[in-house]
């Protein structure tokens, strides 16, 4: 039974391309079609099948969604331990454009907007006071160096619960296939305003690469939407490296949401509804000197 599952996960992975390329390449379909072998005999017993289960029902619930909101936690290592905790107004429309305030740090105020594929892959950039109010909104491009200050990984597409679900279930189907996987199942917990099912995840004999973000990662999957509220990561020495946590989750809130439209400018609302190829003429494209500068001003993110 064992050689025939290990065949199978073979040829599986085969027509994957071996989980290669990034998060959004590979569909929920794929992934579900390679859940699968885990929900079958292991010698870890029935924990390979409980988390596939989970993962198995966050998938379903990330694909029949539209978008979401919610209050986003990150923390994460500078220098030799971690920083202070980011508070974060986060709004994410499928397929892939989020919004994000700041609401503490020196960054608090500071409002960016992504598209994929859109304003010619720039981050479109509003903080009240950023160039004397005479510039509402500027495109500022994602690899500057003052933008991936503090964290050399830093990507804005690492932004999201899709991205972290979609990484971290690949992780998990490779390390199954390489017989690399140990879970420990914590059940369900409570953990402030959370209520959910609680899982730790090592990848034992790895490590980093493309196929593996973490050594070890544990994760709460919220009982009401099924999806990924928590999650920490630890590095190969086994310290921790970063905290999200996503609280106050809505899903499929829409463009005209009460709550997001408080939060975010009547000039980047009108940026995050229009799809364009062309930057409105109110806009400003900076680069050079002049917008290092005013990043420097704005007090950009750094993070992951």
């Amino acid at each position: 039974m064992r050689s025939k599952t290990a065949f199978l996960v073979f040829l599986w992975a085969f027509s994957l391309g071996g989980f290669s390329g990034p998060a959004h390449a590979v569909g929920t379909r794929e992934l579900a079609s390679g859940l699968v072998l885990l929900k079958g005999e292991s010698p870890q017993g029935p924990e390979p099948a409980r988390l596939a289960g989970l993962l198995d029902k966050a998938l379903d619930s990330y694909e029949s969604m539209r978008d979401y909101r919610a209050v986003f936690y990150k923390r994460e290592k500078s220098g030799s331990g971690l920083g202070e905790t980011e508070k974060i107004f986060l709004k994410f429309e499928k397929p892939f454009k989020v919004f994000m305030k700041w609401l503490n740090t020196d960054k608090k105020g500071l409002q960016v907007v992504y598209g994929r594929g859109e304003n010619r892959g720039r981050l479109a950039v509003h903080k009240p006071g950023l160039g004397v109010g005479l510039l509402p909104v500027i495109y500022l491009d994602p690899g500057s160096p003052w933008i991936r200050k503090g964290s050399a990984s830093y990507n804005i597409e690492d932004v999201g619960i899709g991205t972290f679900l979609f990484d971290f279930t690949k992780a998990v189907l490779r390390g199954f296939r390489e017989e690399k996987l140990h879970i420990v199942s914590h059940g369900t917990v409570r953990e402030g305003t959370f209520l959910g099912e609680k899982v730790e995840v090592t990848f034992v004999n790895t490590e980093k690469s493309a196929f593996y973000f973490a050594y070890r990662i544990i994760t709460l999957f919220d009982s009401e939407t099924g999806l990924p509220v928590k999650f920490e990561l630890f590095d190969w020495k086994n310290e921790l490296i970063g905290v999200y946590v996503y609280e106050n989750l809505k899903l499929n809130t829409g463009l005209d949401d009460p709550a997001f439209k408080k939060e975010i400018s009547q000039h980047l609302h009108r940026v995050f509804r229009k799809s364009s190829p062309h930057y409105p003429s109110r806009h400003t494209v900076l680069s050079g000197p002049r917008s290092a500068s005013l990043a420097r001003h704005a007090c950009l993110p750094a993070g992951r």
